[in-house]
This record gives structure tokens, C-alpha cells and sequence, in this order.
């Protein structure tokens, strides 16, 4: 580890004067992406807070968000656990059915359906996708096309969700500022992040919690201190997990009442966590041990997901040295682009260009509906799945 010049300052306590690097993370991305293609996992030399020190600004990740956004495009229904629980759990925090609530960063919208099938009536969705707010004012939600720190707070709200969203911030002090603005005294934010202290409790795929868009590693003890710095007081909170198509995912609920105070001290974030994830998760050699064979057969090779788990494979295995046709997604943002000198396609090209190579299934989650989506098309290729 070492003593490093942070370039992004500490999104908990706005420290600038250095902190250690635990890991640098690499990615090979499709040409022209708007966001770095490496960064360093560090943690803060004030308060502890593990966070990626990123080159891009708050600009860059709007713009990944508005003209990338992936939520639009969605293999889980909106009545599976996934939304449910969330909208339960808000549930009991609010006795008034008619009181406003804003989801802020909403996505496709689901954890809004599930609110409203519960009886909450004064929904409004913000997201800087105009895709996704298309979608949801088709089901009769009220939308908003604006990043968070874009919006007119001409409006108040009773609650306010962020539900898988400050872990994407790159300005948390700015939206939490903002926050303020939006809620109304005494009002309730509700927060949903990736719980970091057991990262590597529920580890499947190496790294794959050091992606391009997850740049702030939260846990309780640093939840509980951003509050406490911009006058939120933190009133219940659980650690629980998500339930995805092969794998779970450990996140934190909570659920802050807006004061007028704010702290002056906070407690530190504690790093063992983030250090044994980074010394363990590498270990898993079983994906290495799958590619380094598909470089020495030189068989011709797609690969079927162009996301986070292949780029971070392209820049820190030898799968750019396997002999790649094509990469092919569902996702029609990345289509048309290339990775590593391959075309992004879309799955119907394997039956024009591909029908003996072997497909190479990198996707950390949604393996095996990817499975059943290609022999659902009558392909009959040989296919891997790396988990």
C-alpha cells in the first residue's frame, strides 16, 4: 500500500491531503467511453472512507448515465424480491399513503410500481435517462428527465429515495446538499448502497465489486457519518442482501430524518474489510484457468457480455490474447462500439457470423438466462459460462 496525493477528495469528510492506495483497477472499455479506464481504490487519511480516486468529474458520470444508462434494458420483473422488500421496508416508515415521495436516480422505475401497488399515490421518478422516464410516465408515474444536480428544487418532498444510487455519485457532498433542498423539514431519505464490510462474504466473481460505476464503498459506521456532517440522523437501518439470477449481493437499507444540525465529528470507516476483500478475491483462479485454455486451442471465441466483468478480464487476465470474433450484448448502448479491436453485436449476428466459434459467457450475474437465451434462439454452439 502506499501514501498517496488523492485527486479526488474524500466524498465523506472532503479530506484533499492524501490517503494510502489499496488497489488499482483496470478495464479495457469500448472505444470513446466517457469514463476512466483506471483508477485507485484508497482509503482516506481523514476519515478512513474507501472510495475509487477517479480522473472523471461529476460531468462524466451524467454523461455515462444519460446517454449509457443500462436500466432501461432489464432482465428482472418488477414483482420479484429485488423491489419488493425495498418498497416493504419503506412501507413502514411512512403512515400517510398520499405523502410525496421522489425516487431520485429511479432506473426503470420498478421500486415506484411496487410503492404504488402498495397504495402510495404522490410518486414522482428523476433520472437522467429520457428512456427510462418515457417508460414510467407510460405507466402513469409522474417524470423527470434531469440529473440530481440539474433539478429545481421549486418543490419539496416529504420522502426521498436513493436506492443503488450513492455508490455511482462522484459529488456526494453536492447531492447531499441538494437532498437538503428537496426534502422537506423533518422529511425522510431513504438510502439502498452495496454493504462493503461483506464484500467478500458474498464474492463470486473477482473484483467485481471495483467496477466502472461503483466509486464509493459504504458500511454502516461511514453511512451513519455522512449523515451525521449534513444534518440527517440516521433512524433505522439493516444489512441484508439482494437475491439476483445466481447470486446474492450484501446491501445496507437506512433511513435519515432531515434535521438542522450538523456534526462536528464522525468515526472512522474501518478498511479490514476492503483489504481482505482486495487480498482474497484475486485468489480465484478458476476464470484464468478457462481462458488460458482458449488461448492455447485458438478457437475462435465471442464473447457474450461486453460489461464490467469482460473489461476488467481484458485488462488483467490473457483473454485479449483469446482469438475474439466478435463480443456480443443484449444492451443496444454498447452495440456498434468496439472493445480491443472486436465489434459489439447483437446476439442475432452469431448465426450469420459465428456458428462454430465457442461462446464465452462473462457476465456476473444473469449466466444462466443468458444460457437459456442462446439455446432459446436454436444456437448450438459449445458454451462457457466463467462464474
Amino acid at each position: 500500500m502506499n501514501k498517496n496525493k488523492l485527486l479526488r477528495a474524500c466524498p465523506v469528510c472532503q479530506n484533499t491531503g492524501g490517503g494510502e492506495v489499496l488497489h488499482t483497477q483496470k478495464f479495457v472499455l469500448p472505444d470513446n467511453h466517457v469514463l476512466p479506464k483506471e483508477y485507485d481504490i484508497v482509503v482516506c487519511g481523514g476519515c478512513g472512507f474507501i472510495y475509487a480516486d477517479t480522473r472523471a468529474g461529476q460531468d462524466a458520470y451524467d454523461k455515462y448515465y444519460s446517454e449509457m444508462s443500462k436500466y432501461d434494458t432489464n432482465y428482472i420483473n418488477s414483482d420479484t424480491s429485488l423491489f419488493v422488500d425495498r418498497a416493504v421496508w419503506i412501507s413502514r416508515f411512512i403512515d400517510n399513503k398520499k405523502a410525496s415521495i421522489i425516487d431520485v436516480g429511479c432506473g426503470n422505475g420498478q421500486l415506484l410500481l411496487e410503492l404504488e401497488k402498495i397504495g402510495f399515490s404522490n410518486l414522482t421518478a428523476l433520472d437522467p435517462s429520457s428512456a427510462c422516464i418515457d417508460a414510467i410516465r407510460r405507466r402513469g408515474i409522474c417524470g423527470i428527465v434531469s440529473s440530481i444536480f440539474d433539478v429545481l428544487p421549486d418543490k419539496k418532498y416529504d420522502n426521498l429515495i436513493l436506492s443503488g444510487v450513492l455508490e455511482h455519485i462522484y459529488d456526494i457532498n453536492k447531492i447531499m446538499q441538494t437532498i437538503k433542498l428537496l426534502l422537506k423539514p423533518n422529511g425522510l431519505l431513504f438510502v439502498c448502497v452495496p454493504d462493503a464490510s461483506r464484500y467478500l462474504d458474498y464474492d463470486t466473481v473477482a473484483y467485481d465489486y471495483f467496477n466502472i460505476e461503483h466509486i464509493n464503498h459504504f458500511d454502516e459506521t461511514s453511512l451513519i457519518s455522512l449523515g451525521f456532517l449534513h444534518g440527517l440522523n440516521m433512524e433505522s437501518f439493516i444489512k441484508t442482501d439482494i437475491t439476483l439470477p445466481g447470486s446474492k449481493q450484501p446491501v445496507i437499507f437506512c433511513v435519515y430524518r432531515n434535521g438542522d444540525k450538523t456534526a462536528t465529528d464522525w468515526k472512522n470507516y474501518p478498511k479490514v474489510s476492503i483489504v481482505n476483500y482486495i487480498e482474497k478475491t484475486g485468489k480465484k483462479e478458476s476464470a484464468n484457468r478457462i481462458i488460458d485454455k482458449l488461448v492455447e486451442s485458438k478457437e475462435e471465441v465471442i464473447i457474450w457480455g461486453a460489461g464490467n466483468y469482460a473489461s476488467r478480464l481484458l485488462a488483467t487476465s490473457n483473454l485479449a490474447k483469446c482469438n475474439i470474433l466478435m463480443f456480443v450484448d443484449n444492451d443496444k448502448h454498447k452495440q456498434g462500439v468496439s472493445i480491443a479491436g472486436r465489434p459489439v453485436c447483437a446476439p442475432e449476428n452469431i448465426s450469420s457470423g459465428g456458428k462454430t466459434a465457442t461462446i464465452l459467457v462473462t457476465a456476473a450475474v444473469f449466466h444462466e438466462e443468458i444460457f437459456s437465451e442462446i439455446r432459446s434462439m436454436g444456437i448450438g454452439n459449445k458454451v462457457i459460462i466463467l462464474k
